[in-house]
This record gives structure tokens, C-alpha cells and sequence, in this order.
């Protein structure tokens, strides 16, 4: 089941990097959490898909550059009902035309076939051991 669990969390965040939010959100629980990063400004949970969608929508507002366009995934670690995701990206500022490399990773949860919680983590070790894996 684990492996399952990767290969959906592997296909739905690919998805979401091409821009392809139906098939990326189709994997999702209609009662999803996304909890940003504990760092950020604004840091909160987002519920459901309707939420998930403004989240996207306003996290690509400020770069000139597509995520799906500059994303490397650096692996999908098997943690069973969790699945651990370290990725980046280079993107360029909108009114600034300044250009940075972000990196985070994502702790994503599935349970029946669902990926019913995400959270964010800026480094790969957080997110593994928020998940109860070695790092």
C-alpha cells in the first residue's frame, strides 16, 4: 500500500507543477488540510479544495516564472501513510526581476487512497522527523 501511496502523491504533485490543478486536486480528500510552514508570515491551515485552489492561485502571483516550468522533485520517501516530498525551484520576481532558489518539503499524509493533510516543512529532516522517520 506504501508504494501506492507514492506513486498518487508522485502523480498529483507532478500534476500540480504542470499546472494541471483538476488532475492534481483529484487526489485529494474534499476535506483536505494544507498547513503552510510554521516560519511563514501568514502561516495557517487551508481546508478543502476551494481553499487549496486560492492558495495555489496566490502563491504564483508575485514570480514571472511558472513553478511546473523550474521544479525539480527530489525524491518521494516512503513513509508509509505518510510520504515525504523535498523539491526547488528558481523563479524570478515579478516587479523585480530578481532571481531566487526556494526549496521546501512537504509531509503529505494519504489515507484511503487520499491525500488528506500536507504540511510544509523548509527542510528535508523537519519533515522527516515530523513524520516519525530517520533522517
Amino acid at each position: 500500500m506504501s508504494q501506492q501511496n507514492v506513486e498518487l502523491v508522485r502523480s498529483s504533485f507532478e500534476a500540480l507543477a504542470r499546472g494541471d490543478f483538476g488532475d492534481a486536486f483529484s487526489s485529494y480528500d474534499p476535506s483536505m488540510e494544507w498547513c503552510t510552514a510554521a516560519d511563514e508570515p501568514d502561516q495557517q491551515t487551508h481546508r478543502g479544495i476551494a481553499q487549496l485552489e486560492a492558495l495555489v492561485e496566490s502563491l504564483a502571483e508575485p514570480w514571472v516564472d511558472r513553478f511546473g516550468d523550474t521544479t525539480t522533485f527530489e525524491g518521494f520517501i516512503d513513509g508509509g501513510d505518510w510520504v515525504v516530498v523535498p523539491w526547488s525551484a528558481r523563479v524570478r520576481g515579478r516587479g523585480s526581476g530578481i532571481s531566487i532558489e526556494i526549496s521546501e518539503t512537504y509531509a503529505v499524509r494519504v489515507h484511503n487512497a487520499r491525500i488528506v493533510r500536507v504540511e510544509e516543512y523548509r527542510t528535508k529532516e523537519q519533515a522527516l522527523a515530523a513524520v516519525g522517520l530517520p533522517g
